[in-house]
């Protein structure tokens, strides 16, 4: 398919073939019509430009996230699971997301914050749970 841009100078060259009287009330109009198109074919190039380059910065973006991503949950994860005794498992009720906490934090606090969808977790039964002794 051909650019705007193409299009327009067809146009233009249609018009010039045409001969059209720059002196009469529509040849002005036509001129200032093709005017028009020809600033409007232009922006529109430009902005379409500008929106590869953000797309290709966009991807680079979201590749070197999911690169961090990758190495900072392998090694919380390793780090969790090196530690897995001083974690309890915390399950938010309004979103089934798993939240490791440590129970000390457990024990001083009533209610924790979901990092997923923020909504408010209370404790009072994981309180109750840490506090019965372990079958181990």
């Amino acid at each position: 398919m051909d650019s705007i841009k193409s299009k327009v100078s067809y146009i233009s060259g249609l018009m010039d073939g045409l001969k059209i009287d720059k002196n009469t009330n529509e040849g002005r109009i036509l001129l200032e019509v093709l005017d028009v198109l020809k600033n409007m074919a232009e922006e529109i190039e430009n902005i379409s430009e500008a929106q590869k380059h953000t797309e290709d910065y966009m991807d680079a973006i979201d590749e070197n996230l999911a690169y961090l991503q990758d190495d900072l949950y392998d090694e919380n994860y390793e780090t969790y699971k090196d530690m897995e005794g001083n974690f309890e498992e915390v399950k938010c009720p309004n979103c089934d997301d798993t939240v490791y906490v440590d129970k000390d934090i457990l024990s001083q606090r009533e209610s924790l914050t979901c990092p997923n969808c923020h909504s408010n977790i209370s404790l009072k039964d994981i309180h109750a749970n840490c506090d019965k002794p372990s079958d181990s």
